[in-house]
C-alpha cells in the first residue's frame, strides 16, 4: 500500500495511507414519518466544523394550516462504512442529539429505519439506516423546533475531509419547499475547502461573511467519468464565514463540503483550465528523480516553489512577477500585517526546499563563473 503524502490546509501537514477511506455519518434535515399538511417556513441551519466533527445547529419555523396535531418526525443517518471497526459500524457516529420545542427539550428514541416500524420512500432512508424519532405536537400556527447535534465526517484518499449533509429531504414537507431558507458555513480559519456550484438549477447565490474568496465555478472529475463529475466552487476562508440564503428553496441536490488531498487539490486552486506550475508537485515530492525535475526547472519556477509557503500564509510579495502569479490562485489573498518570518510548512517539506535552494545556487556560481 503506497504513502500518499497530503495536506490538511485547516492543520498541518501530515502523511496517510491509501486506502478506500471511511464514511462515518451524515447530517439531515428533519423528516416527517408520516404525510403531513405542515410546510416547514422557515430554516437557519448552522455547521459549524470541529475537526472530524460537525456541529449543525438549526432553526425550524413550521405553520400547521389546520387544528392541533401530533406527528412522529425523524432524523436519519446512514451507518459508518469503510475503513472502520465494527462498534463503529454498530453505532451511530451522532454525539450530543437535542430537539426541542418552546422551554422544552423532547423525549428520542434511536433504531435502525427497518426496525423502527415507520415504512417512508427509499429515496428518504434505506432500512440499514438509524432514525432518531419523537413526537412533535404542532399547534395551530407557527411551531418552532430547535435541533442540535454533532456528526463524524469521512475522509478518503481523494479527501482528508468530507462533510455531507442532506438538504433534500427539506421537500418532503407539505408544498415541497423551504420557504426563507439560510445556510452559514464555518469550516474554520485559514481554509480551502468546496461547495456544490448548485443544487439543480441555477447557480447557488453563495457569499462570504468575513474575510476570503469564492472561486469560480470548476468541475472535479479525477477519473474521466463519464456523468461529467461534480461541478463545485472553491472557497478560501481566512476567518468568517460562508453564507447562503434563498427564499422557497427546493434543492435537488444534497450539500458536501470536501477539503481535498494535495494531489487532487492543487488542481483546483485557480479557475483557469490552462496548466499551471504547481500541478506536478505530487510527482516532485514522491519521485525518484528530485534532482532532474528540479534541473529542468526555470528560474522562475524554483523561485514560485520556494516562495509557496509564504503566499499561502498571504504575504504581500514586492515582487510583482511572483505575487502576479500567486493572484490567481483563489487562496492567496496578500495582507501588508504578515511578516515572512512567520512562514509555516503548508506544502514543500524542509528538505526539498533545501534541495531547491542549492539548485538555485548552482545556477548562481554556474552564470557567475
Amino acid at each position: 500500500m503506497r504513502i500518499l503524502y497530503f495536506l490538511l490546509l485547516c492543520g498541518t501537514f501530515s502523511n496517510a495511507l491509501a486506502n478506500d477511506g471511511s464514511f462515518y455519518a451524515a447530517g439531515n434535515t428533519l423528516i416527517p414519518l408520516k404525510e403531513t399538511t405542515i410546510q416547514m417556513k422557515k430554516e437557519i441551519l448552522s455547521l459549524d466544523r470541529k475537526g472530524d466533527w460537525m456541529q449543525v445547529d438549526i432553526y425550524f419555523e413550521f405553520f400547521n394550516s389546520g387544528p392541533e396535531k401530533e406527528l412522529t418526525v425523524g432524523f436519519v443517518t446512514p451507518p459508518a462504512f469503510g475503513d472502520i471497526t465494527e462498534a463503529e459500524e454498530t453505532h451511530p457516529q451522532v454525539k450530543n442529539f437535542m430537539v426541542m420545542t418552546g422551554d422544552r427539550i423532547l423525549p428520542y428514541k434511536v433504531a435502525r429505519m427497518e426496525e423502527s416500524g415507520f415504512k417512508v420512500s427509499s429515496k428518504l432512508a434505506e432500512g440499514f439506516d438509524f432514525v432518531y424519532y419523537f413526537t412533535v405536537r404542532f399547534a395551530k400556527g407557527i411551531t418552532v423546533i430547535r435541533h442540535s447535534y454533532l456528526y463524524r465526517g469521512g475522509a478518503s484518499v481523494e479527501a482528508s475531509h468530507d462533510f455531507l449533509y442532506r438538504l433534500t429531504t427539506g421537500a418532503t414537507w407539505a408544498g415541497g419547499s423551504i420557504g426563507d431558507f439560510e445556510l452559514n458555513i464555518n469550516m474554520g480559519d485559514d481554509c480551502y475547502f468546496a461547495v456544490p456550484a448548485s443544487f439543480g438549477g441555477a447557480a447557488a447565490a453563495w457569499t462570504l461573511v468575513g474575510v476570503g474568496r469564492i472561486g469560480a465555478t470548476s468541475v472535479f472529475n479525477p477519473y474521466g467519468d463519464e456523468d461529467g463529475g461534480r461541478a463545485l466552487r472553491m472557497v478560501y476562508l481566512r476567518k468568517g464565514k460562508l453564507q447562503l440564503r434563498q427564499l422557497n428553496f427546493k434543492p435537488q441536490k444534497d450539500l458536501g463540503l470536501t477539503v481535498f488531498q494535495f494531489h487532487n487539490e492543487v488542481n483546483l486552486w485557480t479557475d483557469k483550465k490552462t496548466p499551471h506550475v504547481f500541478e506536478n508537485s505530487m510527482e516532485l515530492m514522491m519521485g525518484d528523480s528530485t534532482d532532474v525535475l528540479l534541473s529542468r526547472m526555470t528560474d522562475l519556477e524554483l523561485r514560485l516553489y520556494r516562495n509557496l509557503h509564504f503566499a499561502r500564509m498571504g504575504y504581500d510579495f514586492k515582487d510583482e512577477a511572483l505575487k502576479k502569479v500567486f493572484m490567481n490562485f483563489t487562496w492567496y489573498i496578500p495582507d501588508p500585517a504578515i511578516k515572512a518570518e512567520n512562514a509555516p510548512d503548508y506544502y514543500l517539506s524542509k528538505e526539498l526546499l533545501k534541495l531547491i535552494t542549492e539548485e538555485e545556487s548552482r545556477r548562481k556560481a554556474w552564470k557567475t563563473n
